[in-house]
């Protein structure tokens, strides 16, 4: 053999090999773009079925990404399904069950059963959010929007966040037109938020602050947690969208304001999609649009799901979820696992590959099997022991395959469905399967001794209401 011709030939493949590796493109980490609607229902939207209200770029998503029929929030209220989002972590891990008040603490009325848990109205600094385990990284983080799980000390660039748009305490804007003002004491402007112009609507600056972050930071990988503050209340939205829908909802039960709201939100994700495309980052950003919890009842029509927002119901949790990443997500897909807030941080550190240490035991499951259409299941839990404004129902819940059993606290009561069959939770099979009731509250339990959350107590000035 001749060795001298043998190493001639090693020497031109290895200059050959370095030759492309320093004309090709280094391979970037994938961006993330998270889309957080607020109070959105997935009936809302075409892709599930929505019939009046347009949603074209929303559906256009679906139709390039995996939808999901069986996607829950973490809680029926924004705050603690925020945190649950942010920290991979159940609402009753990270004690943080109820939401954000304007008072500074939970309300529950004075002769109530039960006293809702003094828990945390903040995420701790102790805790790991998404920011966090992208930044070692290499990755450039903006939260714009509704923060809402912490005050001032707490707010996003004291969670790990780089910058912070508009993201404060409140979880409600003063207004959603400029200048972004009330004439409530507790809520009178968003102080993170400056600038604007007479005639501006807040989903479109926010759209904007986004944009421009994408344009300054194409060149490196990127997380953007676009949390839009639409389409919770005050409603309020262009005028001639609302004289539009006046015309087209007027035989339905879905507010025409709301819906306005709803087809600007869906405008604004066509310009980020269309902006995306234009900086040639389509291939290399996973888009993630949720909402955090289920829409409100009588602003929107639920249906088929039972109540809205604040009931432990499908229609206070149900909510629309939706990923899309080219390459890795076939299009068009659909997948019927079921899914809950938390997901969304296991799912990003999985594509991440960020080795990240988290002591605590994280709840998410990460949902990259899902992409290849993979069945799995999980157990699903709700610990919402508060009144809420709307329901005023405290109570806790499971959904364990096609069985879902909620506990009242007050009044005290347990109600069991099959979903699969019963959807509008209709047919209360307590009493006809009492061993599932137990074996579901078993789990509960479980469940709770698990998580190690504050729990409620029983009111000692409580006094039952007559039937």
């Amino acid at each position: 053999m001749n060795f001298g011709l043998l190493k001639t030939k090693i020497a031109i493949t290895v200059l050959c090999l370095l030759a492309i590796g320093c004309t090709s493109k280094v391979v970037q980490k994938p961006n993330f773009l998270i889309i957080l609607i607020d109070d959105l229902g997935s009936q809302d939207l075409g892709c599930y079925g929505q019939q009046y209200i347009e949603t074209p770029n929303i559906d256009q998503l679906a139709d390039e990404g995996m939808r999901w029929t069986n996607a829950y929030s973490a809680a029926p209220v924004c705050s603690p399904s925020r945190a649950a989002l942010l920290t991979g972590k159940s609402t009753a891990r990270v004690r943080f069950t109820g939401h954000i008040t304007a008072i500074g603490k939970h309300r529950y009325p004075e002769h109530g059963r039960i006293i809702p848990p003094d828990d945390l109205m903040y995420l701790p600094h102790e805790e790991i959010l998404i920011p966090e385990v992208l930044k070692p990284l290499g990755y450039k983080s903006i939260s714009i929007g509704k923060w809402h799980v912490g005050h001032e000390g707490y707010f996003p660039t004291d969670q790990g966040f780089d910058i912070n748009i508009g993201g404060w305490t409140h979880g409600s804007p003063p207004s959603h037109f400029y200048p972004y003002k009330s004439d409530k004491d507790w809520n009178p402007s968003i102080p993170t938020l400056s600038g604007g112009q007479d005639g501006e609507y807040l989903t479109d600056r926010l759209t904007d602050e986004a944009i421009h972050f994408m344009e300054d930071n194409k060149d490196r990988p990127f997380l953007i947690y676009l949390s839009h503050y639409a389409v919770h209340t005050p409603l309020e939205a262009p005028a001639p969208l609302i004289d539009k829908y006046k015309m087209i909802l007027k035989d339905t039960k879905i507010d025409p304001v709301y819906a306005a709201m709803v087809e600007s939100v869906d405008t604004n994700i066509g310009r980020l999609l269309a902006k995306i495309e234009e900086l040639g980052l389509d291939k290399n950003t996973v888009v993630i649009f949720a909402s955090d919890n289920g829409a409100v009842a009588g602003t929107s029509d639920n249906s088929p799901f039972r109540a809205g927002k604040g009931y432990l119901y499908e229609g206070g949790i149900r909510v629309p979820f939706i990923v899309r990443w080219p390459g890795h997500i076939k299009d068009g897909s659909i997948s019927e696992n079921p899914t809950i807030s938390q997901d969304i941080f296991s799912t990003i550190v999985d594509i991440s590959g960020s080795n990240v240490k988290i002591d605590d035991p994280i709840d998410g499951r990460s949902l990259v099997p899902d992409f290849s259409q993979e069945i799995s299941s999980q157990d699903l839990f709700w610990y919402y022991p508060h009144y809420s404004p709307q329901a005023k129902i405290p109570g806790v819940a499971v959904r364990s395959g096609a069985y879902k059993l909620i506990k009242f606290y007050d009044p005290e009561k347990v109600e069991l469905y099959n979903l699969d069959e019963d959807i509008g939770e209709e047919n209360d099979l307590s009493e006809k399967m009492p061993k599932k009731v137990e074996e579901l509250s078993n789990k509960i339990e479980i469940w709770l001794d698990d998580s190690k959350t504050i729990r409620h107590t029983l009111n000692p000035d409580y006094i039952k209401k007559e039937d």
